[in-house]
């Protein structure tokens, strides 16, 4: 299957309006390069946030010797679902003759997809600072080089370790703050040469001033649910069949984005329908640690 861009006439080419608007929603909705994302059918997830873990030491499992068990403290379930959000807009097929159907078509796709994007990042964040460990470490105001060095030291060992001492197996190395955050804690490193930090740092607008939210790229304890209906995402429809969509031999990410264009019956006229189901689930809390 092959995607070739922007196409002249959408409505009977929907796979290539639906690579478009997918490469926006992955360009402007940033959490979905860094968290997985997941097809969720049901629409219906459960969110774990765990208490504490007691370990006990390993035995030698000889036969006849019981193995340890991991108890978990009193920990919480608490449902959730994705949440659907779309928009709508009737084109006058007429525009095509004045040179506007496609201008106005891309123009409707982009603003949608910003939309979207912002309607996701405030409940992905959101998600994460309930749903996160909240961290009880002191820290020093992030105005210097060395205060953002020992504060990265100190939250890197809140996170590997839980209240009884336990590893968690969680080492952290990304950080979502706010952009007034991101731009103090960049102009610190900057001004005196400092380029050796440990995490990365993303702004997001979502996130308030002094808040932050801590995690392990390589093993977050969150995952993006999301359903891309397969009738209305051709990247979908092809992951249903076993079939990784490409363009020019790069892999096409997880459908997200679902497009539609329906011929209202009406003369030159046509609507065009852009939609997202999506939530974050806390898989671990230990996995995500949050500066309140």
């Amino acid at each position: 299957m092959a995607f070739n861009g922007l196409p002249a006439v959408f409505d009977d080419k929907v796979q290539n309006t639906e690579l478009y608007v997918q490469k926006r929603i992955y360009q402007t909705l940033k959490f979905l390069t860094l968290f997985p994302v997941e097809q969720n059918e049901t629409g219906l997830f459960t969110n774990y946030l765990n208490g504490d873990v007691d370990v006990s030491e390993p035995l030698y499992t000889n036969n006849g010797i019981d193995f340890n068990e991991i108890k978990f403290g009193q920990g919480q379930t608490v449902g959730g679902q994705t949440l659907p959000i779309g928009f709508m807009y009737r084109a006058n097929t007429r525009d095509a003759q004045r040179g506007k159907y496609d201008s106005n078509l891309q123009s409707f796709y982009n603003a949608a997809v910003v939309k979207i994007a912002d309607f996701f990042e405030a409940k992905y964040a959101e998600a994460m600072l309930k749903g996160g460990r909240a961290s009880t470490a002191t820290l020093k105001a992030w105005t210097s080089a060395a205060n953002v060095i020992e504060n990265e030291i100190t939250i890197d060992d809140e996170m590997r370790y839980d209240s009884n001492d336990n590893a968690t197996g969680y080492a952290p190395d990304t950080a979502i703050v706010s952009r007034a955050d991101k731009m103090a804690i960049e102009k610190a490193l900057r001004k005196e040469n400092y380029d050796n930090s440990n995490f990365t740092y993303i702004a997001s607008h979502k996130i308030a001033n002094g808040k932050m939210v801590f995690f392990d790229s390589a093993n977050p304890g969150a995952v993006i649910e999301k359903y891309a209906d397969p009738m209305y995402s051709i990247v979908q429809t092809l992951a249903d069949d076993g079939i990784t969509a490409t363009e020019e031999g790069v892999a096409i990410p997880p459908a997200f984005i679902n497009v539609k264009s329906e011929d209202t019956g009406r003369p030159q006229t046509v609507d065009n329908y852009i939609w997202a189901e999506s939530n974050l689930n806390m898989r671990d809390s230990n996995g995500i640690l949050t500066i309140q």
